[in-house]
């Protein structure tokens, strides 16, 4: 049989997984100077790109006081003590060519008797040492180290393969989650990083998929592909029965559930949006409950894909009771087609779909270089782990937890020692409500002052194109993206000018909430709903060079975000909450009025917007630009039957007018040297 397109490869063993690589950093960690020092940019106040920070004025504590360890729970992976062992004594490793690196690690390989994937990463340990002493004798600068190893030795899509294809997909809750967890902090660790598991939450119930099949059996043999959703109930075991459409009426009811017991109950296909009316739908329910069906079946999208989703349960004791069964279009449309003809039809599936009992402890996956000059201050560089579970996991977010990864293998393996802490994140639970970036700020709520900047790659597998930066932000931007701009002439990168940072639905949303710049970088959307949350998202559909120059691009700006001369500047960072109406619209007419400004003003259902303050707009899109337009008390023309009319909508007290002010008068003074800039639009 066919596997489903629930089938995929299975998790790695668990001898794979404890084989943890030695180190490729410590073989030149104390080595080489500091790097150059960066211009100081002014003072804050003095000038763009400074930090406003109060942090940096005199008297000022510049870095909080370390929270106390219990605050968190930690599980810190294994450091790479093997590879500091094999490491030659200082004096000689600053001295000595690179000839003589190769050759003590070449003696040591020989005299130790190392596992076959150890032996293989200290040989890999040698050569990294050998390629980046001669850089260092050559006196190659940082930037140019990393460039050099993005180039040539760029490892994003092993990570990547191993990942989807030997760990598979991530469901938060589950045990390939856990042991992806366990491998990403390993492979942090083993290239030197201060690498730890922090719990942020837990849950009450976990869940495994395992393989399934599906297939016709009557009138004729015929494979099925299909997905269940998460958290959803198997089957125990292949189970076959008949095959029954829902009724189309409350007048068929009696008879169709007399018959539907022990079957598979399929709906009909509709179109989008079309429903049932709701009492028929909560008598098929009842029906379905109380005869004992096998299961549900429904089709997929029309284009194909599979989309998958689920809700994790709160407790054992509301596990679904009912197989739910999401059947490719094609297959549904046949199977509707041969039971509306009358023909009889019997299907069997096999659903090996596992709860675990909790509790299941939630984890996010920490590592640190940790920064020479400010340590207590961050630059996180980000992407979520988990993954919902019907293919692998690639492209969301397995591609940026690769370019995150291979972002800290770079600086390791260049030797960087930035400023401040560069802190890799790799979050659990972001598919079911951004869990455990949420989890992170409320842990850390004490750092998040001192926090410069967040990087946050989670949009598929194109290359990493852009980022918006405010107007006080620019200057440094414009410094820190210099090298990247100058990367690919095919793979050009923009820094746009935005109004403010807006969260979006992301895992850089809960920084942005709490007043630290969170950016989601700008990527191409093409192909990417072919395989968002679908059967599609697997390991080919990863395009490796644009992966390699996106994991160099993070690199090259988290270790320049390190090294600037202050913080990133949080000067009117964050968009004022929107005025609102409190309308429902369809177009420009009141479909609907609530409390509010509208309602304060007397407008009514059916009345249509013309203008507000003299400009018409014809469009909701035009009414709402017009509405944050300008002043606070804005002069609204409606048409109210074949009336004109006036009304304001005074904004006047609303606590939010006074940045909304401050911010116009700014912008309209800044509009003379230039055009304005756009609202951060993020990307999901």
């Amino acid at each position: 049989m066919r596997r489903s397109a629930l089938g995929g490869p299975q998790p790695a063993t668990s001898a794979t997984l404890s084989n943890v690589p030695v180190s490729v950093r410590d073989p030149f960690r104390l080595r080489g100077p500091a790097p150059a020092a960066v211009p100081r940019h002014r003072n804050p106040g003095s000038g763009p790109g400074t930090s406003r920070r109060s942090a940096d004025a005199p008297g000022q504590p510049r870095r909080p006081p370390r929270r106390p360890a219990a605050r968190i729970q930690r599980e810190r992976g294994p450091r790479a003590t093997l590879s500091a062992m094999l490491q030659p004594p200082l004096a000689v490793r600053r001295r000595a060519p690179s000839a003589c690196v190769g050759a003590f690690f070449a003696l040591l390989l020989t005299a130790l008797p190392l596992p076959g994937a150890l032996a293989a990463q200290a040989a890999q340990a040698a050569q990294a040492a050998e390629a980046t002493e001669a850089t260092e004798d050559a006196g190659a600068s940082p930037l140019e180290r990393i460039l050099a190893l993005g180039r040539d030795d760029n490892r994003v899509q092993d990570h990547l393969r191993v990942l989807t294809q030997e760990l598979g997909p991530r469901l938060t809750s589950s045990s390939n989650l856990e042991r992806a967890e366990r491998w990403c902090r390993d492979r942090f660790a083993s290239w030197g990083l201060d690498a730890r598991l922090e719990q942020y939450d837990e849950w009450a119930v976990g869940f495994d998929r395992g393989t399934s099949s599906g297939r016709m059996v009557a009138p004729e043999e015929r494979e099925l592909t299909f997905i269940t959703r998460a958290w959803s109930r198997g089957t125990d075991g292949p189970v076959r029965g008949p095959a029954v459409l829902e009724p189309e009426s409350l007048d068929e009811m009696d008879t169709w559930a007399a018959g539907v017991g022990g079957a598979w109950v399929v709906q009909r296909a509709r179109a989008r949006g079309e429903q049932l009316p709701r009492d028929l739908r909560r008598a098929i329910r009842a029906a379905t409950d109380a005869a004992g069906v096998l299961g549900t079946i429904r089709s997929g999208s029309r284009d194909g894909r599979l989309v998958m989703s689920g809700r994790a349960p709160g407790s054992m004791d509301e596990l679904p009771e009912t197989v739910a069964i999401t059947l490719h279009t094609d297959d549904c449309a046949d199977l509707v087609a041969r039971l509306g003809r009358g023909e009889p039809v019997e299907l069997e599936f096999n659903i090996d779909n596992r709860f675990r009992r909790g509790p299941i402890p939630l984890h996010n996956v920490l590592a640190d270089i940790r920064g020479t000059e400010f340590p207590d201050e961050f630059v996180l560089v980000q992407a979520h782990l988990d993954s919902w579970d019907g293919a692998e996991g690639a492209c969301d977010n397995g591609t940026g937890v690769a370019t995150t990864l291979e972002a800290a293998r770079l600086l390791a393996l260049a030797g960087v020692r930035p400023r401040r802490t560069i802190r890799f994140v790799l979050y659990s639970g972001e598919e079911q409500g951004l869990h455990g970036s949420r989890g992170y700020v409320r842990e850390h709520a004490d750092e998040l002052e001192h926090t410069s900047v967040v990087l946050n790659h989670d949009n598929g597998t194109k290359y990493l194109a852009g980022i918006g930066a405010t107007e006080a932000m620019r200057a440094d931007f414009e410094w820190v993206f210099a090298p990247v701009r100058s990367l690919d002439a095919g793979r050009p990168f923009e820094i746009r000018a935005v109004e403010g940072l807006r969260p979006g639905p992301s895992d850089h949303a809960p920084f942005v909430r709490a007043g630290v710049p969170g950016f989601h970088w700008s990527q191409s959307n093409e192909g990417y709903r072919r395989v968002h949350h679908t059967q599609h998202d697997v390991f080919a559909a990863a395009d490796s060079a644009d992966q390699q120059h996106s994991a160099l691009v993070a690199a090259i700006a988290a270790y320049r975000f390190a090294s600037l001369d202050g913080l990133v500047d949080r000067t009117f960072m964050a968009v004022p909450e929107a005025r609102k109406m409190g309308v429902y619209l369809a177009g420009t007419e009141i479909q609907r009025v609530l409390a509010g400004k509208a309602q304060d003003a007397g407008w009514q259902v059916g009345d249509v917007v013309l203008a507000i303050d003299g400009t018409a707009v014809e469009t909701q899109a035009e009414l709402v630009s017009a509405l944050q337009a300008g002043g606070p008390r804005k002069v609204v023309s409606l048409r109210r039957g074949g009336a004109t009319i006036e009304s304001v909508l005074d904004y006047t007290d609303d606590p939010a007018e006074v940045e909304r002010e401050a911010r116009r008068k700014h912008f309209e003074e800044r509009a003379q040297l230039g055009d304005g800039p756009e609202t951060e639009d993020d990307e999901g």
